[in-house]
């Protein structure tokens, strides 16, 4: 197990144990994301990811403008900690995007056929007539990545693709990714997806490079509140 990844799963033991042994009773007020961050000595990002992590599971509920609240103490009827121990950080999946998605792009630069911008084109005319829809905009913005990987023609690293693509499809990953968007981040995103696609086109690789690295970067910014 990664250290990124055992610690959003230490903290959120550490919740489960608190409300075990009475210090957070049912209906209680959990400390606010940052104090949490500052009591655990971690980044916020990693207390979210715990966070939401619980409530997946039914322990902890949150309401908007309100805060975080204990949902249940009878932790044995809902404990399926299994099921959170087996999802991946999100702030892993950033950090190998990050790594690889950028250089996916600048292969696409060199190696794009017609039928690959026409793929990646209709991609960007979904999506655009996807905003507002949470759930079409998160498939269609997996597709357009993917589209990408595909035009760079490298079979190993669009294998690494298809995986981060499964984890977009667990519940941690979809519960951080929907909370964190709403109609005008979707257009931003959309918008950064046409620079990039513009850029693949003009095959020029540092604008793709940059543009690539910039939208991944928001998009962390964005669900991770780092």
């Amino acid at each position: 197990m990664s250290h990124q990844k055992k610690a959003f799963l230490e903290i959120a033991q550490k919740i489960k144990k608190d409300i075990l042994i009475g210090n957070l009773p049912i209906g209680a007020k959990l400390p606010s994301e940052r104090a949490l961050a500052e009591s655990f000595q971690t980044s916020r990002a990693t207390v979210r990811e715990a966070l939401r992590a619980l409530e997946i599971i039914g322990i902890i509920e949150s309401h908007v403008g309100q805060g975080t609240f204990v949902k249940t103490t009878n932790i044995s009827e809902v404990d399926h900690f299994q099921e959170i121990a087996n999802q991946t950080s999100p702030s892993e999946v950033f950090e190998a995007r990050i790594a690889i998605e950028p250089y996916l792009a600048e292969l696409a630069t060199f190696n794009a056929t017609p039928k690959d911008f026409q793929l990646l084109e209709s991609c960007l005319q979904k999506t655009n007539e996807a905003i507002g829809n949470s759930k079409e905009f998160e498939k269609l913005d997996a597709e357009f990545h993917f589209h990408i990987a595909n035009s760079a023609k490298n079979s190993l690293l669009l294998s690494f693709i298809d995986t981060i693509n499964k984890v977009r499809l667990e519940k941690l990953w979809g519960t951080l990714k929907v909370r964190s968007l709403n109609e005008e981040r979707m257009n931003h995103y959309y918008q950064q997806h046409v620079a990039i696609f513009e850029a693949i086109k003009e095959r020029d690789i540092n604008k793709v490079k940059h543009f690539s690295i910039d939208h991944l970067k928001t998009v962390r910014k964005n669900m991770l509140e780092e």
